[in-house]
């Protein structure tokens, strides 16, 4: 992946990306893209604790896209964060993962940011369902083993539980996180009564970065357009 396709919004002038590239795209993909943006949360997010297993890495990051969150937090305490890029399917290349090398610098950006912090633990006597989603909020889960850390569980504002009517006590933990974020990402859209929450500033950023991950070398493009070399073949999509 190029710097801009992962930066698009990072480079100087979004607008020049977002001119430079949008001849480029068809109709259909420009209105995905949209689509896509309009839906983003960025009052809503998780927080993955020192995940062992890339697969479930990878399922973890594929659930938080596709339910419309913009960044993961990974913290990076015990082992770095990894993901299978067969089960991710390439959903990374849309999404922000912040890397954290202790719980305590996650829960600091978190907490500076307005964020409460849902932690899913086994046995607590709240449900997902009684969580308050009106404000911003950080849910955390822990590894396959362990679970969070007693530091992550202590620092949460609520402990919660997803409900299970079945002999089965447990969810695997991208299941875990797949059921929260359903749920979660529902009644946050219900509360700020609307699909996405990005201003224009940060609808503009992300619609190049989309874009240059969406056009085949897009960096060079940019370069001549912005230079005045003028446009491109039209084959430059990338699909």
């Amino acid at each position: 992946m190029s710097a801009l396709s992962k930066a698009g919004a990072g480079v100087e002038d979004p607008e020049a990306v977002c001119a430079a590239l949008a001849p480029l795209l068809g109709d259909e993909r420009r209105r995905r893209i949209e689509d896509v943006i309009e839906a983003r949360l960025a009052s809503l997010t998780v927080v993955v604790e020192n995940l062992h297993d890339p697969r479930n890495g990878a399922a973890v990051l594929r659930s938080a896209e596709a339910f419309g969150l913009q960044v993961v937090h990974v913290v990076e305490a015990a082992e770095r964060f990894r993901f299978s890029p067969a089960v991710s399917q390439g959903c990374e290349k849309w999404l922000d993962v912040e890397r954290h090398p202790t719980f305590a610098g996650a829960e600091a950006r978190l907490r500076a940011a307005g964020f409460a912090l849902y932690a899913a633990v086994p046995d607590a006597t709240v449900s997902l369902e009684q969580l308050d989603f009106a404000r911003p909020a950080a849910v955390l889960v822990g590894n396959e083993h362990d679970g969070l850390t007693a530091e992550a569980a202590r620092a949460a504002d609520v402990r919660f539980t997803i409900p299970m009517a079945g002999m089965t006590r447990s969810f695997n933990l991208s299941v875990a996180a797949a059921v929260t974020l359903a749920q979660a990402t529902a009644r946050r859209r219900a509360a700020i009564g609307r699909a996405g929450d990005l201003d224009q500033r940060a609808r503009l950023s992300l619609r190049a970065r989309f874009y240059a991950a969406s056009v085949r070398g897009a960096e060079g493009v940019v370069a001549r357009f912005t230079s005045g070399g003028g446009r491109e073949p039209s084959d430059s999509a990338a699909g």
